[in-house]
């Protein structure tokens, strides 16, 4: 594989990533550069002075033959990809960003809303929970990015009929949901009172 087809395609990511930063960054999250090469890079990810992860992205020459495709590597804490560099995979790219995403908004909220509810809300995986000290106060939150915006849907613990879900917040791009989630955790504590 020739040198130039390595930044060629280390480039295209790149130019993916950057379209994802543009997105973060109206949230307050920001990819601080720590290197950069031709073909490779890694970036801090943090909201506000918080570094939040780590991300690797760089595109591998396959060794055992040099006519071959070379690998595209996409790493953050538990999001590792290894994928060909196919023309095909701009699909790829750009779901594994949507999900990094949906991961750093998660990560990015759950200290502001501990902080300004003075509650207890715990992450696990691509979840947040909130437990409250009142009957019926048990509930699962989920991000996620949709086509035109992003989606914070709302599950609460219901007893016999398990998580149900209650509501779904919708809002585009350029509204904020971290902070659309403190608004949320501010409301559920003043209803449940």
């Amino acid at each position: 594989m020739k040198r130039y087809e390595l930044t060629e395609i280390y480039a295209e990511a790149k130019n993916i990533f950057n379209e994802f930063v543009k997105l973060w960054q109206g949230w307050g999250i920001d990819a601080q550069p720590v290197s950069e090469g031709e073909s490779e890079g890694l970036w801090l990810i943090k909201h506000g002075e918080n570094i939040i992860r780590p991300l690797y992205v760089s595109i591998v020459p396959d060794r055992r033959n040099s006519d071959e495709l070379p690998w595209i590597w996409l790493v953050s804490n538990e999001n590792i990809s290894v994928l060909r560099a196919e023309a095909e995979n701009r699909r790829y790219l750009h779901s594994w960003f949507e999900r990094l995403t949906e991961y750093l908004v998660l990560e990015a909220t759950q200290p502001i809303a501990v902080n300004r509810s003075k509650l207890h809300i715990r992450k696990s995986g691509k979840h947040l929970y909130l437990d409250l000290p009142v009957e019926g106060g048990m509930f699962w939150f989920s991000f996620y990015l949709r086509r035109k915006g992003w989606t914070w849907t709302i599950r609460r613990w219901l007893g016999s009929q398990g998580w149900v879900v209650v509501d779904r917040v919708y809002r585009p791009f350029n509204e904020n949901p971290i902070e659309s989630f403190v608004g949320i955790i501010d409301h559920i504590g003043l209803a449940l009172l």
